[in-house]
Order: structure tokens, then C-alpha cells, then sequence
């Protein structure tokens, strides 16, 4: 086996299981037959008795591709062709297989109504995964020449050999632009991966909050069904109007606040499917929500909530995601004063800012280790936390708004969780 084929044999072992494997598919653009099979003989070497051409099922033609294979597997799989139509046709056909090229040597001369840098523009159009190599003498295009035509979103895509070329530079080439694509495919299926695991990471810690939530909510069903349960006995046993009439009001109260409460834990626990629209938010009102919902949790921590002046604060921006940063942060504040404590709620608006301070009477946070709180996967819970909250929540504010979110320990003890929203000027 060659160094080559065992190169590419061990970068496919070295693949996470089900990564895009390498792509060694070569196209050859030339309008002199034996320039083409030049290429091809050294991308694709004939050992004497080992060599079999297949051609296309259409009538021969100086256009028709000739594919070579080779039993002792070789390093390329190549593809040559002599006109403009019959390339942009193989590329065409090759993506309809889920076979792309990787790279593809063109002719710049080629003596057709299209040259090749022409032709690689449209393929590119086609195929904007592919590379190209142009083989050009020097009396041809210039190297900017060529790059202006090409256009700067393809300034990485191609290369260029001149003629004469050497079986060396020929075989690097192929290399190089071949790996480049092998790169470019391998990242993005990383990334398609990092996404996935991002998103299961976000369910996760989303679904922590929903539980903390659902024993809220659950709490607070008991007690009103207590109320319904209780008021509908005293209308069964006293059956005059009035009791009856304040009986049933009393239910009716009862199974509206319970309706609400199903509704809010409904929209907080709901996954669209498509990203939320930006609407004008009423901050007071997303943080109530947020308290609500974890009114059962404070009551039984003996935390009490402060909220500084209430004057109307507004921002554009995604309700649902805001009350689950607020929910976040609550449950943090919660879990540090398990004994209780106070939280300290704040919202200004000054110019075009909004500013928002949560901040809880709990033991603070250790200053080595404070930086790193807003951290994917820090905790200091231990097997009881994830490491989730605070990173969400600074990937909701920053990310998703374009706030700025700050962690640090107050003056008067606790911590303080700041966010802040600047609205953009238009232009």
C-alpha cells in the first residue's frame, strides 16, 4: 500500500463515528486530451494489467467523462472532461449522487465560448463546497485579474499551477485543496454536533427549572383546590341563595387563579419550534410572573421579596426568555439561602438603558472562584447543580438581546446579579 493510501486509510480511522468521510473526487477541465490525461495519470496511476475505463452509457464524444478505477484503491478518483457543458454537467450529476467533488482542475484557455474562469464561476454556483485549481501559462489572466472576477465571497476557493507543471506540484495540489475540503465538512458537522449537544444541555437545565416550578405550582393547586373543595361542601350544606352565591363566586376566583397558574407554567415549559418574535416587554411584569411561580419556593425558604419603585420600564425583547432568566436567578438566590434571607429587586431606565439589579442577602460568592460562575458547567452545588443557570442566563441577555449580564459580590454582603439593556441607535 502506497504512504498515500495509508494516510487517508488512517485519517479515516482517527473519524468520530458517523463524521463525513474524506472526499478524494477530482475533476479535470482540459480541452487537450492529452493535458487531461496527463492529470489524470498522475492523480490516477495505471498499474500494467490493472486498469479498467468506464464510460458514459451516452454516445462517445470528445465531452464524454472518462472515469478510470483501479482495484489496488488509489488515492484520487478522477474524472476528466473537454468542455465547459459536459463539466457543469458532472458536477450537476455528481451532487445528485451525494458524490461532490472535492476539487477541480481548469483549463483557463479553453478555447470554448466559456473559459474556465468563467465555468468555475458557475460551478461554484452550483457545487460552493468545491475548490479549483486553474492551470494557466503566464501569458494568460493574472492572479488579481482573476480574483476580482471571482469575487472576494471566493477568494478562498481557488489556486493556480502553471504550465508546465510537474507530477509534484500536481499531486500537492490535489492534496492540499482536497484536505481543505475534508476540513471545511469536518467543522461543519462539529459544529452541527456542538449544536445538538447545546441544545440538550439547554432542555436539561430548562427542565430543572420547570420541576423547581411544577412543585410550585403543584403546592399552590393543592390549596386552592382546598378552597373549591371546601366552598362547594358549605354550598351542598347550606343550600340558601346568598351561601350558595358567595360559595360559587369563591370557586369561580379559584379555578381563574388556577387557570393562570397552568397557563404561566405552560408558556415557560412550551419549546417553539420557531424562534420567538421581539415584542415590547413590560419588565415589572415578566419579573412577577417569575415570582409567582416561585412563590410556594420562597414561602417555604422564608425568603421575602423587595421591589424597588415600580415606575413602567419597557425593552423589546422575548417575554417567555426573560422570565426564565429571572426564574434563574430567583432559584439561585433560593438555593443560597436555604436557612432565609431577602431579595432585592431593581429596574431603572435611564436614556435609552434599562438597568436590572437582583441581588439576595446569602453568604456571597468566594472571589477566586467568581469569574468563572457564568461559566457552562461550573457549579459549586456538586452533583446537585449543573452548571447551567447563569450561563443561560447570560446567553439569553447577551446573546439573544445584546444586554451585557455582570455577577458580583455586594458591599452589603450577598450577591448581585446586573443586567443591563442599551437600546441601538438607528441609523
Amino acid at each position: 500500500m502506497s504512504t498515500a493510501a495509508k494516510l487517508i486509510r488512517d485519517q479515516k480511522n482517527l473519524l468520530p463515528k458517523n463524521a463525513p468521510v474524506p472526499n478524494r473526487r477530482v475533476l479535470v477541465i482540459d480541452d487537450e486530451p492529452e493535458i487531461g490525461e496527463g492529470i489524470r495519470r498522475i492523480l490516477y496511476p495505471q498499474p500494467a494489467g490493472n486498469v479498467s475505463a468506464i464510460r458514459s452509457s451516452r454516445s462517445p464524444s470528445a465531452s464524454t467523462p472518462t472515469v478510470v478505477k483501479n482495484a489496488a484503491g488509489p488515492e484520487f478518483d478522477v474524472v476528466v472532461v473537454s468542455s465547459p457543458e459536459a463539466a457543469l454537467e458532472a458536477v450537476t450529476h455528481a451532487l445528485r449522487e451525494s458524490r461532490p467533488f472535492a476539487v477541480g482542475f481548469f483549463d483557463v484557455m479553453l478555447g470554448a465560448e466559456m473559459d474556465g474562469i468563467e465555468l468555475v464561476k458557475q460551478i461554484l454556483s452550483v457545487d460552493p463546497k468545491m475548490f479549483a485549481v486553474f492551470v494557466t501559462a503566464y501569458h494568460d489572466r493574472t492572479v488579481d485579474t482573476i480574483g476580482s472576477f471571482l469575487g472576494e465571497e471566493n477568494r478562498e476557493k481557488w489556486d493556480y499551477i502553471n504550465k508546465p507543471f510537474s507530477e509534484g506540484e500536481i499531486l500537492q495540489k490535489a492534496r492540499n485543496a482536497s484536505s481543505l475540503w475534508d476540513l471545511h465538512r469536518l467543522k461543519e458537522w462539529q459544529e452541527e454536533r456542538l449544536s445538538e449537544a447545546h441544545q440538550l444541555l439547554l432542555h436539561g437545565e430548562k427542565q430543572n427549572a420547570v420541576a423547581a416550578i411544577g412543585r410550585s405550582v403543584a403546592h399552590e393547586f393543592g390549596n386552592l383546590l382546598t378552597h373549591i373543595v371546601g366552598n362547594a361542601e358549605i354550598a351542598l350544606e347550606n343550600k340558601t341563595p346568598e351561601v350558595m352565591t358567595n360559595a360559587l363566586d369563591i370557586i369561580l376566583k379559584a379555578s381563574d387563579t388556577a387557570s393562570n397558574i397552568l397557563l404561566r407554567f405552560r408558556k415557560l415549559h412550551g419549546s417553539e419550534e420557531q424562534a420567538p418574535k421581539a415584542e415590547t416587554v413590560d419588565v415589572w411584569k415578566a419579573i412577577e410572573e417569575a415570582t409567582e411561580l416561585l412563590e410556594f419556593q420562597f414561602r417555604k425558604h422564608y425568603i421575602h421579596i423587595f421591589k424597588a419603585k415600580q415606575e413602567p420600564v419597557t425593552l423589546e425583547g422575548h417575554r417567555h426568555s426573560l422570565v426564565q432568566v429571572f426564574v434563574n436567578l430567583f432559584l439561585n438566590s433560593i438555593h443560597a439561602m436555604t436557612d432565609g434571607g431577602e431579595i432585592h429587586i431593581a429596574v431603572t431606565q435611564k436614556s435609552k438603558s434599562v438597568h436590572i439589579s437582583v441581588r439576595d442577602t446569602g453568604p456571597g460568592i468566594p472571589e477566586d472562584i467568581l469569574p468563572k460562575v457564568t461559566q457552562p458547567l461550573f457549579t459549586t452545588k456538586g452533583s446537585g447543580g449543573s452548571g447551567l443557570g447563569l450561563a443561560i442566563c447570560k446567553e439569553i441577555v447577551e446573546i439573544e438581546h445584546g444586554g451585557e449580564l455582570s455577577v458580583q459580590n455586594h458591599v452589603k454582603g450577598g450577591t448581585e446579579v446586573t443586567i443591563t439593556f442599551t437600546e441601538e441607535d438607528e441609523e
